[in-house]
């Protein structure tokens, strides 16, 4: 019983519930393309915002069935200097690690390689861009990284250990990122691992959190200047 509630809990913060509660909630305002989640920075960023709160619901609900903290999986201030450099140290190594897989893809793989980021390209304006980052920063660099924590302690404890599950939530991460193309679909799951291994190495959710929060807004501050920089 213990198991099969386990997987119940990793089923329903996996995304799958909240984003389609995220997008049920939403529908009544996409009758129209002005409303278009993949065309409109203010609409995505509303589901990812949306869809986050739910997440954030179903996981308070989980605790407190189960007498469970955040701090049990990791969101103390122990070491927090220690953890948020590291966190900070973790985004050149992801920029670099970006720029060699679209250099590979583009070299050997030119049929999937990814010219511009859709979810990049909703930045038009500079209120938009602080939209974007505030949006990446709760749905990817709070919200994911808590999820992802969660998940894998799930699979330490009950559902086969915690490298199988850094491996099969790694894979469901990068499969998430499927509006980005295979190769946004690669990067998302080398990222998974990445940041589910820095978890697991520093026990702290900060330094994931860092990690993940600076290393988007990073991505969305340079896109914005390079896509207005003269070519």
């Amino acid at each position: 019983m213990e198991r099969f509630q386990a997987l119940l809990e990793v089923l329903l913060l996996s995304g799958l519930v909240s984003s389609l509660v995220a997008a049920l909630l939403l529908q009544p305002l996409q009758s129209g393309k002005a409303f278009d989640l993949l065309s409109n920075a203010w609409a995505f960023s509303l589901f990812l915002l949306l869809e986050s709160a739910i997440a954030f619901f179903l996981l308070f609900v989980i605790f407190r069935i189960r007498g469970e903290r955040l701090s049990g999986l990791g969101l103390r201030w122990h070491r927090w200097k220690s953890h948020t450099v590291l966190g900070l140290g973790m985004v050149p190594v992801l920029l670099l690690m970006n720029g060699v897989i679209a250099l590979a893809f583009r070299t050997y793989l030119p049929r999937y390689f990814l010219e511009e980021n859709p979810l990049t390209g909703l930045v038009r304006t500079p209120g938009q861009l602080v939209l974007l980052i505030f949006s990446a920063l709760i749905a990817g660099g709070i919200k994911e990284e808590v999820q992802r924590a969660f998940i894998l302690n799930r699979f330490r404890f009950y559902l086969g250990g915690t490298w199988t599950g850094l491996v099969v939530w790694s894979l469901a991460f990068g499969l998430g990122h499927y509006v980005q193309g295979v190769q946004g679909v690669v990067i998302a799951v080398l990222y998974g691992f990445i940041f589910g291994l820095i978890y697991l190495r520093s026990g702290s959710l900060v330094a994931p959190i860092v990690a993940h929060g600076v290393y988007d807004s990073v991505a969305l501050v340079a896109f914005w200047f390079l896509s207005r920089s003269p070519r």
